[in-house]
């Protein structure tokens, strides 16, 4: 586990120390949270708002499936001393299959509203490379560090500058959504 760290670490060095060498920059280091600058910017918030609203009727529909199942747990609950045996199996067998099925699709809605996200993340993330380069290239920067990945080796860094808000203010300036992203499943530039 050290050496793996500890080669990450030298690693990271060597990509700084060749960027230093390949670039005009002044080895000022920046710090940014990739997956917040997707989040705030005006098209991340506008698509993935959208994501939401077309999950929402599943979310609904599964919401009232839960509440079908909880409402029939509670009716052989308290119905238990009351039904006979045959009565509460039949209940007891119903509550298993609604489960069943309730559970296969919330699994299902899950995974896909997962893979949605993670595609459009993808989109967004390409657009804000291009965005983060050359912005890191006029400002003069030699390295900019993901923070809000936990894939990132660095722990503490001197003189690093968070760029995160301004990379959400180029962003938007370079791309201002009119219209929510179209789901192609396709990664934009492919």
């Amino acid at each position: 586990m050290r050496r793996t760290a500890f080669a990450a670490a030298l690693l990271w060095i060597g990509i700084a120390a060749g960027l230093q060498g390949q670039t005009t920059a002044t080895g000022k280091t920046a710090v940014l949270n990739v997956q917040s600058a997707v989040m705030n910017t005006r098209e991340g918030h506008q698509v993935f708002a959208a994501l939401e609203a077309k999950f929402a009727a599943r979310k609904a529909e599964l919401d009232r499936k839960q509440a079908e199942i909880a409402a029939l747990q509670d009716q052989a609950r308290k119905g238990a001393t009351a039904m006979s045996t045959e009565a509460q199996h039949k209940l007891a067998r119903e509550i298993e299959k609604k489960t069943r099925v309730f559970n296969l699709e919330a699994e299902d809605a899950q995974g896909d509203y997962e893979e949605e996200q993670a595609e459009t993340s993808q989109r967004l993330v390409q657009k804000l490379r291009a965005v983060v380069d050359k912005y890191a290239k006029d400002s003069g920067f030699a390295v900019v560090f993901d923070v809000g990945s936990p894939q990132t080796q660095a722990f503490w860094w001197a003189n690093a500058t968070d760029i995160t808000n301004d990379v959400v203010r180029a962003y938007d300036a370079a791309y201002p959504p009119t219209s929510p992203m179209p789901h192609t499943g396709a990664v934009e530039g492919e």
